[in-house]
């Protein structure tokens, strides 16, 4: 949970610089649209839970959860950034505790495809 919260509150603090920077919001050709810095922190929340994991599955969960649909997209968006960075750097966090507390595990399925 306290992942959850930190995404959240690094997300809005984004959001927040971002109205600050475009105070009237972004114009696309006639429209303009407002800066929602709470949509930032749901996607922040969102992504610092799927970049822990290593879950897709959060961005589902924190739409379906809070009910902001219209934030699907960059919610998945988010989730997805983060958990390719992840995934790069280190272990999700069952994996790491696995590791740590040595527990037994099957070893890695390699494919027949890669390199």
């Amino acid at each position: 949970m306290p992942i959850f919260i930190y995404g959240a509150a690094i997300g809005r603090l984004i959001g927040e610089a971002v109205a600050l920077l475009f105070p009237h919001g972004l114009r696309v050709e006639a429209t303009t649209h407002p800066i929602v810095p709470g949509g930032y922190a749901l996607a922040g929340a969102a992504a610092f839970s799927g970049a822990v994991t290593h879950s897709i599955s959060t961005a589902l969960l924190v739409c379906e959860a809070t009910g902001h649909l219209a934030h699907v997209l960059p919610v998945v968006l988010a989730v997805l950034v983060a958990n390719a960075i992840a995934q790069k750097c280190q272990p999700s966090f069952y994996d790491g505790t696995i590791i740590v507390k040595k527990l037994p595990y099957l070893p890695r399925i390699r494919s027949r495809h890669m390199a």
